[in-house]
C-alpha cells in the first residue's frame, strides 16, 4: 500500500530524501492502523471505504500498475492467494490466452486426463454431434479429427459400444456414428498406445480458447502457479503481466484488498 503513494519524480528534479523518508513513515504508521479497522467489526464497510479511496488514484500508468501488482506477486506467500486470484481472473476473463500456454504443454494435459477423476474425461470429449449437427465440439472434435487423419495406426484404438465397429468410411458419411463410441475407454486407449495425439495441432486447437479451464479450475490454478514460481514460465508470466496491463486498476483493488 505505500508504495501507491511513492511517485517518482518528473521532469529531472532532485528528490527531497528527507521528504521522502518522513512520508514513508507516515504511510508506514498509518498502514497497520489500516489494517486492525479492515480486521474490525466494521471490516466491510472499511474496506469498502479504502477500495474507493484506493481506486481513485489516477496517477499510475498502465506500467506502474503492472510493476505494483508484479511486486505483489512476488511477495512471500502471494503464490497462495494473490496469486491464485489473479489466476482465476485471466481464466474467466481472458482464458484464450491462458489456453494458448496450455496448448503447448500436452504432458500436463496428458496428467489431466490420466487421473483418477474420469469424470474430466467425459466433460471435455464427450460431445459428438447428434444427427443434424454439422460438427463435433471440445475434445470430441479433437479425437475425431484425428482419428481420421492418423486412421491406420490408430482406428483400432477406438472403442465402440456395440458388437461391431464402425469404419472409417461409414463414418465419414455419419459423423453422428461417434454417439456410438465408448468416450472413456476410448480416451484411456489414447493415453496408453496413441501418445503423439496428445502433441497433435488437432488437440492443441481444441484446447487454445480455453474453455478447458473451466472443467477444473482449482487444478489449473495449482498448474500455472507451480509453472509461475516453481518454473519460471516466461509464457505464463507473459500473460500476467499483460492481463494486470489491460485491465482496469479499479478491479484490482477491489480483488486483493479483500484478500
Amino acid at each position: 500500500m505505500v508504495q501507491l503513494f511513492l511517485q517518482v519524480p518528473t521532469g529531472g528534479g532532485n528528490v527531497d530524501t528527507d521528504a521522502v523518508k518522513a512520508r514513508r513513515s507516515l504511510l508506514s504508521n498509518v498502514e497497520p492502523i489500516i489494517k486492525s479497522v479492515i480486521k474490525s467489526g466494521g471490516r466491510y464497510e472499511a474496506r469498502l471505504w479504502l477500495c474507493s479511496t484506493v481506486s481513485s488514484i489516477h496517477s499510475l500508468s498502465h506500467n506502474d500498475q503492472r510493476e505494483l501488482f508484479l511486486d505483489l506477486l512476488e511477495m512471500k506467500n502471494s503464490r497462495k492467494d494473490v496469486a491464485a486470484r489473479l489466476l482465476r481472473m485471466i481464466f474467466e476473463k481472458k482464458p484464450e490466452r491462458a489456453g494458448s500456454v496450455l496448448a503447448r504443454k500436452c504432458h500436463m494435459l496428458e496428467e489431466f486426463f490420466g487421473g483418477k477423476k474420469q469424470w474430466r474425461i467425459l466433460q471435455w470429449f464427450d460431445h459428438f454431434a447428434f444427427t443434424g449437427e454439422s460438427t463435433h465440439k471440445r475434445g470430441a472434435r479433437a479425437l475425431s479429427q484425428y482419428a481420421f487423419v492418423n486412421r491406420d495406426i490408430c482406428w483400432e484404438e477406438l472403442e465402440w459400444k456395440g458388437k461391431h465397429g464402425q469404419s472409417p468410411a461409414v463414418v465419414a458419411t455419419k459423423p453422428h456414428y461417434f454417439r456410438d463410441l465408448d468416450v472413456l475407454q476410448t480416451v484411456k486407449n489414447f493415453l496408453e498406445y496413441v501418445p503423439d495425439f496428445w502433441s497433435s495441432d488437432e488437440f492443441a486447437n481444441s484446447v487454445k480458447d480455453g474453455e478447458i479451464l473451466q472443467i477444473d479450475t482449482e487444478y489449473f490454478v495449482d498448474q500455472f502457479s507451480y509453472l509461475m514460481y516453481e518454473e519460471n514460465s516466461k509464457d505464463v508470466w507473459r500473460v500476467v503481466e499483460d492481463f494486470l496491463m489491460d485491465e482496469r486498476f479499479l478491479l484490482f483493488v477491489n480483488i486483493f484488498l479483500f484478500i
